[in-house]
């Protein structure tokens, strides 16, 4: 189960309110959804490489979630 859900598909959300509120609310362990669908598309595309920008200069690391573990 996701632990973050950045409201990127909100088109009443900013992509600047989209990475702030995505920062704000992750953590360690946290499991963040971002969305790849056109009602997403202006938001991911700001908010996801300043995200993943943020959290790497602060020593975090990224992984995928394995396929096998929702089957």
């Amino acid at each position: 189960m996701w632990s973050v859900l950045t409201g990127d598909f909100d088109r009443n959300t900013t992509p600047e309110q989209c990475l702030q509120n995505s920062i704000r609310y992750t953590k360690a362990g946290s499991i963040v959804v971002f969305h790849d669908n056109i009602k997403a598309e202006n938001n991911l595309q700001f908010a996801l490489p300043r995200f993943i920008e943020h959290f790497l200069a602060q020593g975090y690391c990224f992984e995928t979630l394995n396929e096998k573990l929702f089957t």
